[in-house]
């Protein structure tokens, strides 16, 4: 036994209230160690490196409020012999306990079960950066839980009835890095206030889930995959205030998007890959309007009562109002414009941009094949946009038969849709990208037999760039003598992105693209796939090389990906060494291929 616990053993400390033992090199809490502390209410052990805890540790505290263990490495339900571990019953003692601060400390993936012995009056949980990958079923059934963090615990929140039981109690839920793919399993949590689920893979809302959302105020969908949207979604959520979609795969702001995010006080649509239209100029304005015209009011306005409640208060309330009121202000640009009074009747709404910024909020011309600002997108039509065509429609006399012909011809025509949707919306997808991308090829045909000045032109991403340098380069230019085209080194200062990647891909014999899932998450990596699959139809040729670094789930993939991979054979990079010698031969094989067809149409020219 060491000699401070020996001390706490020995001596009473009848009035203590609070103790602090953080960082004092602590490895081992034994049982009763802190039983003459009847009054203590806050206990801090962080910092520490704590691998064992008796079952009986806590015994006595039964009027402990909070208690911080953060910052150890207490091998929780570990299965190893030679490690000491603490029992599942370990918080038993603590009925009266409200906050529980586990974060950074090293846990067994599937010691969930601990949290089952946490009383009626607990509140607040932080678990994040813990390696837990797994909540049993109802483990919070016997809490109230308010507060939760789960950040950092990759597959935590897989298990749907992980949090059940907190459905009418949960009001803060932080899940940041968790591998989220859907938010279904928030089904019914009508109290959720605050609700951060950022760098996950979330490629919809729901709007039947969205609307059981009754009291959420805050929604942070910050680096995901969302994309455009038709339906009514966030308009469902009734109290929403702050919407954060940077970062995400929004190509095109439509008029049903300006919609639904117009009674939001504050939102966010930076580093997104926009093709320029004019709701998203109108989306601008309304923003710029409220930002000359209103005075923005906090996320939450009893912040200062909420502070000195130490034990239950979050610090997401502050955080994010400490996000909006530090936002940059947009009133220089509209002056800057002579552009600071709006009285379009149809620009109403009620959000800011807690994220402008003037480098950020720019979107794709295509015309110009240039990326420009949203305020200098022509605006909408006024009349256009009030047109009803219904009543048109049905001010013709024709459109009665039209109407009775409908289900005749339009019955069979759906059910072929719903047989083969998933082709013709690739269809759809590749028709638009042509159209687009034709703008950008100035009607210029590339002749077979044509000099190219590369073998092959690489497009990766930049997570990927160490593998490109340290596998691909040497062993295509110094063992195969394969002259390579990388953007990084052989894009011409000048010229813009746009006009650098058609011009090396129009002086490349032949297009590799080195696919991982961070390549599928970069929107000028996405361009690039679908600039390669518009110049494989344009040029009629079978130039096109696949190298996926890692297995991409169905639901990651694009249309346009997984077009190309139902229809060319493509190579993986193994992770076995022995494997990668076959790897480099079909390789080498496919390269020499192109290099053949090459030689053969210039011999044939």
């Amino acid at each position: 036994m060491s000699l401070w616990s020996s001390v706490f053993l020995r001596t009473k400390f009848v009035e203590l209230l609070e103790l602090d033992l953080r960082a004092c090199s602590i490895q081992t809490l034994s049982g009763g160690i802190f039983k003459n502390m009847p009054k203590l209410k806050m206990l801090y052990l962080g910092e520490n490196a704590i691998t064992t805890i008796d079952v009986n540790a806590f015994v006595g505290l039964q009027n402990l409020l909070h208690l911080d263990i953060s910052n150890n490495l207490i091998p929780l339900q570990d299965d190893s012999q030679n490690i000491a571990r603490p029992s599942p019953l370990v918080f038993r003692y603590l009925k009266n306990l409200i906050s529980l601060d586990l974060s950074f400390t090293r846990l067994n993936p599937r010691s969930s079960v601990i949290f089952r012995e946490l009383g009626s009056k607990f509140e607040r949980l932080s678990i994040c950066e813990t390696t837990i990958s797994h909540l049993g079923d109802g483990v919070f059934n016997n809490t109230n839980l308010k507060y939760l963090d789960v950040s950092g615990n990759m597959g935590i929140l897989n298990n749907e009835k992980g949090l059940q039981g907190v459905e009418d109690s949960l009001r803060v839920l932080y899940a940041d890095f968790v591998g989220l793919t859907t938010l279904n399993f928030l089904d019914g949590f009508e109290r959720l206030q605050v609700l951060k689920v950022a760098n996950n893979d979330i490629a919809v809302v729901v709007p039947a889930v969205a609307a059981t959302w009754s009291e959420l105020k805050i929604l942070d969908l910050t680096v995901n995959r969302i994309g455009s949207w038709w339906n009514a979604t966030f308009s469902l959520i009734p109290n929403l205030s702050f919407l954060s979609l940077v970062q995400n795969n929004i190509n095109l702001i439509t008029e049903h998007m300006v919609k639904d995010v117009r009674k939001v006080d504050y939102i966010g649509l930076s580093r997104n890959f926009i093709v320029c239209n004019c709701h998203a100029r109108e989306l601008m304005d309304i923003a710029m309007r409220n930002e000359y015209n209103r005075i923005p009011r906090p996320l939450y306005s009893d912040l200062h009562l909420m502070a000195n409640d130490t034990i239950s208060f979050h610090t997401a309330f502050c955080d994010f109002d400490e996000i909006v009121s530090s936002r940059a202000v947009m009133t220089p640009l509209c002056r800057a414009r002579n552009e600071c009074s709006f009285t379009e009747e149809d620009y109403n709404g009620n959000f800011f941009l807690f994220d402008y910024d003037k480098e950020a909020y720019k979107c794709l011309a295509f015309e110009e094949a240039t990326r420009v600002n949203f305020s200098t997108v022509e605006k909408c039509n006024h009349n256009t946009r009030d047109t009803n065509y219904d009543e048109t429609i049905l001010d013709q006399a024709m459109n009665y038969l039209f109407l009775l012909i409908i289900p005749a011809v339009l019955l069979p025509v759906l059910a072929l849709g719903f047989f083969f949707r998933r082709w013709f919306v690739y269809f759809c997808i590749t028709m638009r990208n042509s159209a687009m991308l034709s703008l950008i090829n100035n009607g210029e045909n590339i002749d077979a037999g044509k000099i190219f000045n590369y073998d092959v032109f690489v497009s990766y991403c930049n997570e990927d760039r160490a593998w490109v340098l340290d596998h691909l380069l040497p062993h295509l230019e110094k063992d195969c003598n394969v002259s390579v085209c990388l953007h990084e080194r052989d894009f011409q200062v000048g010229l813009s992105i746009l006009e650098n990647i058609v011009s090396c891909m129009d002086r490349s014999k032949s297009i590799m693209l080195v696919i991982s899932q961070k390549f599928l998450m970069s929107q000028w990596c996405q361009f690039e796939m679908h600039l390669a699959q518009h110049r494989l139809l344009e040029t009629r040729r079978e130039d096109l090389i696949l190298v996926l670094l890692e297995k991409i789930p169905r639901h990651m993939r694009p249309n346009t990906l997984h077009y190309l991979m139902l229809t060319k054979t493509y190579i993986v990079w193994p992770n076995e060494k022995t494997e990668r010698v076959i790897f480099w031969k079909r390789l080498n094989k496919s390269l020499l291929t192109q290099r053949i067809k090459q030689l053969e149409n210039v011999s044939l020219a």
